[in-house]
């Protein structure tokens, strides 16, 4: 849990909320060791024993900071105020050194009266202000927002295979895109910070479609655990003291690719793309595969730049990123050749080292490129995986919420020119799992992780 947690620490930041459960106890052990703050949320209003466990379960953990009694629906009862106020004293009870305040995701638990030490927005950024005028003293954090909606790689809404464009620009009616939810937040001092829905895609729930979506799109990270484009605007803006370029859309558009908003065609027949560049730098600038710039752009807090209507020609597209005159960043989109073979690795070193018992997993990344080794962002070549040693394949995933092929199947299309294994090792059992991928047409590729022996898991 904690090597899985490293690779998404850069979008998660510094907190998680727990919804709508108490979390696995490894997500705590973890969350120690990185230094993540826990929002450790209980399940139901009114059930005393369920908040009694979870207490008792959880308080030595320095990772929590935040009791939930309940979230939203599950908070209401027959006398929610009551029920709230009696769940509220057993942590003051049963944890009576953490000082760890109680909260809540429900707005109707909020204001001048509430019950909570830390009043939980719900969405509603438009109602911040009121809330606070009407409660100045009592302070506040949005406890979920934004439930913006993406998938990555693709950049049209398309109902009928399943998926929402990588732009941030979709939300459902209840909540926000990722810019306009946040700048709420950031640009108010009385708000603590805030929860995004959500952090992963998750299975159910896959607003705005329905079948053949069978997961959401509300993840910064797809159900792979692969970074969609919206990771690197909160890359940009949660973490300023890094430099952060990232230029959408890919470079790989054909006549047949090529659909609206994202992409049109002009009388001259010219392909014309939505370019996007999510930075913390002062300024970007966009320059075309044939060197000509496009201009520079201010770079307002929060937001991105944005240049209509790009006239399309294989290549490099390049922007270029300067804070006080300064080159702080490059990056280069670059149109690739068609797939040539497969590059298997460990995804976020989940799988350096690997114990020989159940308890780990190893992750790895298979991306579909070109000859110059170049990730091919329109690929979806059938990918299979071929382990043998001390380990077995026990799951595949690619990041297409609309991808019905088992979770445990050992081929799986490519989505975006890459797809994901994970691996567990066998109990006890010493040595070196070796891993082929392969794919009709494309040249394989093999790697082999050493499994060592877990001393403390055969004492047991």
């Amino acid at each position: 849990m904690l090597r899985s947690l490293v690779g998404s620490e850069m979008c998660i930041r510094d907190r998680w909320r727990t919804a709508h459960n108490p979390p696995d106890p490894a997500l705590l052990d973890a969350a120690d060791q990185l230094g993540l703050l826990v929002w450790d949320e209980n399940h139901r209003n009114g059930q005393d024993i369920e908040m009694e466990t979870l207490i008792l379960r959880d308080r030595n953990h320095p990772c929590v900071v935040i009791w939930s009694l309940c979230n939203e629906v599950l908070c209401n009862t027959n006398d929610t105020v009551t029920d709230a106020k009696r769940l509220k004293a057993i942590p003051k009870q049963l944890d009576p050194l953490g000082q760890r305040p109680v909260s809540a995701n429900n707005n109707g638990l909020n204001g001048n009266d509430t019950v909570l030490d830390l009043q939980g927005f719900d969405y509603a950024t438009s109602s911040y202000d009121s809330w606070h005028s009407r409660a100045p003293s009592i302070a506040a954090i949005s406890s979920e927002t934004s439930s913006a909606v993406s998938d990555r790689g693709e950049y049209d809404n398309n109902a009928t295979a399943g998926h929402v464009s990588g732009y941030d620009t979709n939300a459902p009616a209840w909540g926000q895109t990722a810019e306009v939810a946040w700048k709420a937040i950031m640009d108010r001092s009385f708000m603590s910070g805030g929860f995004t829905w959500t952090g992963w895609d998750y299975k159910g729930e896959p607003t705005p479609y329905a079948y053949p979506d069978i997961n959401s799109h509300f993840g910064i990270l797809d159900i792979a655990g692969f970074e969609k484009d919206r990771a690197h605007w909160y890359r940009a803006w949660w973490i300023r003291s890094s430099p952060e370029l990232h230029v959408l859309p890919h470079w790989n558009w054909t006549p047949d690719t090529c659909v609206a908003p994202a992409c049109t065609i002009d009388e001259h027949n010219t392909m014309l793309i939505d370019v996007w560049a999510f930075s913390n730098a002062d300024h970007v600038e966009l320059l075309l595969p044939n060197g000509s710039s496009l201009g520079s752009q201010i770079m307002q807090n929060y937001s991105h730049t944005e240049w209509k209507a790009v006239p399309f020609s294989p290549g490099n597209l390049t922007a270029i990123a300067t804070t006080a005159g300064k080159v702080v960043a490059v990056q280069t989109v670059t149109t690739t050749g068609p797939a040539a073979s497969l590059r298997a690795s460990v995804k976020d070193g989940v799988g350096t080292p690997l114990a020989a018992t159940e308890r780990e997993v190893a992750l790895i990344q298979v991306e579909i490129v070109d000859a110059a080794g170049s990730v091919v962002p329109t690929a979806s070549n059938r990918v299979s995986f071929a382990v043998s040693g001390p380990g077995s394949l026990i799951g595949t995933a690619n990041g297409d919420p609309a991808s019905l092929t088992p979770d445990k199947s050992a081929t799986r299309e490519g989505f975006h020119g890459r797809v994901l294994g994970v691996l567990l090792p066998t109990a006890g059992a010493g040595g070196v799992i070796e891993v082929v991928v392969t794919a009709e047409g494309l040249a394989s590729s093999t790697i082999r992780i050493p499994v060592s022996l877990d001393c403390g898991e055969l004492m047991l």
